[in-house]
């Protein structure tokens, strides 16, 4: 297999839109997509003049990753095809097919060396732009588009809160390797550390409760993992510190996710005793509800792409439910989403996106050479962090989403197929 060295001008020149594009996209409209769409098209090129789009032996879990992918867009054409191209299914085919790029942009990187010295910067960068933005946003009393009837805390980034705070956590817990990693000097990992709270803070100031589960589950993940290999203070610091960051965004008074906390203490419990809630997890209970309505009536291919929100609208006026809910298109959960959408195939084949690169991740957690290990957890980071957003968010049902979940499968599965490469007998040593 044909590779390209970390100096070559192509490795440069997408290392470079690597770290531009975690460094600002959460802030700076346009570049996400800018940056995405970049790689794809510098990659599809690249492949075809070199005629390596069917080489490179891909491993089983990477030609498993593709093939899943490639599947799930099947399910949802076919879907789409079945049902019908309305006008609302058309939209929603030029957003699903951003999920499609993901392919050729894991085929280059995978092929390129030294791309992890363009990712690290720029997850720390990314960390310390969405802080800092959060807090000048709060403090100079801004208001974005996204600002409807919440807390003046909340901050939109360049989309809305979900994806600025879900996205924020995640640059956090991806960049905790570089926390404990003893080869880098005190000046990178104390800038790591800096960017991880700063990053925490943009969470916490979006406002946006939907990542936070993906904290717990990583910290145990962490204890039994990365954390066996480290010395005791830092098997027991580092999820306490990760603990204690989300009790402080969680609890400070002087934060908006304290009021939001508060919030949900009291929907769960007028919801647990029958009574009416109208926040948002009583409105995503309905939206919900509505879902799985539709799926029992179309549980092989779905009501097709579009299709909700005209049953969601017949819902509200059939139950007299709170006007606002006609303004949704989606059930707010991937995971319904994709049953509505495309049935049964169609949530089997969102799981198995998430499912195999989780697997290809895990599986490297407890390798010998440290680059291979932590390179593992970053993608693993990203993946949970995604998949607990699913749960509360559509995330397929928007550009930013789609293609946030693209860069970060893509470039963390590629980075760990390019650290498996590298020799680890010195590493081994070092430890």
């Amino acid at each position: 297999m044909e590779m390209i060295a970390a100096d070559h001008g192509l490795a440069r020149l997408a290392g470079l839109i690597l770290f531009i594009t975690l460094a600002s996209a959460l802030v700076v409209p346009g570049v996400l997509a800018a940056g995405y769409f970049s790689l794809a098209v510098v990659a599809m090129i690249w492949l075809t003049v070199k005629g390596t789009w069917r080489g490179g032996a891909l491993s089983r879990l990477e030609r498993w990753l593709v093939w899943s992918v490639l599947i799930f867009l099947a399910v949802w054409v076919l879907s789409w095809a079945v049902h019908g191209f309305t006008d609302e299914a058309n939209r929603a085919a030029g957003r699903i097919g951003r999920l499609l790029f993901l392919i050729p942009v894991f085929l280059l990187l995978r092929r390129i060396h030294g791309l992890d010295r363009w990712m690290w910067p720029g997850l720390i960068a990314g960390g310390f732009v969405a802080g800092t933005y959060a807090l000048w946003f709060v403090l100079s009393g801004q208001s974005g588009i996204h600002h409807i009837g919440e807390t003046g805390f909340r901050v939109e980034g360049t989309t809305n809160p979900i994806y600025f705070g879900g996205i924020s956590l995640a640059f956090a817990l991806m960049l905790v390797p570089k926390v404990i990693d003893d080869r880098e000097g005190n000046m990178l990992r104390g800038l790591a550390l800096c960017a991880i709270v700063l990053a925490f803070v943009a969470n916490a100031l979006s406002g946006s409760r939907g990542a936070w589960l993906a904290v717990p589950i990583l910290i145990v993940i962490y204890f039994f993992t990365l954390g066996v290999r480290q010395s005791p203070a830092w098997r027991f610091g580092t999820p306490l510190v990760l603990l204690g960051l989300s009790m402080l965004a969680l609890t400070a008074p002087m934060l908006p996710m304290h009021e939001r906390l508060s919030e949900t203490w009291i929907e769960i419990k007028l919801i647990g005793e029958g009574l009416g809630s109208e926040g948002t997890i009583g409105l995503r209970l309905k939206m919900w509800s509505v879902a799985w309505a539709q799926f029992l009536d179309n549980p092989w291919l779905g009501a097709g792409p579009g299709a909700y929100r005209d049953a969601l609208q017949q819902a509200v006026a059939a139950n007299d439910w709170n006007p606002i809910m006609q303004r949704y298109r989606h059930p707010h959960n991937e995971y319904f989403s994709a049953l509505t959408n495309a049935g049964i195939p169609g949530l089997l084949t969102f799981i198995a996106m998430l499912g195999i690169a989780a697997v290809r991740f895990a599986r490297h957690l407890w390798s010998a050479g440290r680059d291979l290990r932590f390179m593992a957890w970053c993608g693993l980071a990203a993946t949970v962090t995604l998949a607990v957003m699913a749960g509360s968010e559509s995330i397929f049902e928007r550009n930013t989403g789609v293609i946030w979940f693209a860069l970060l499968i893509a470039m963390t599965s590629a980075l760990l197929t390019t650290a498996d490469r590298r020799p680890s007998s010195i590493d081994q040593i070092k430890q």
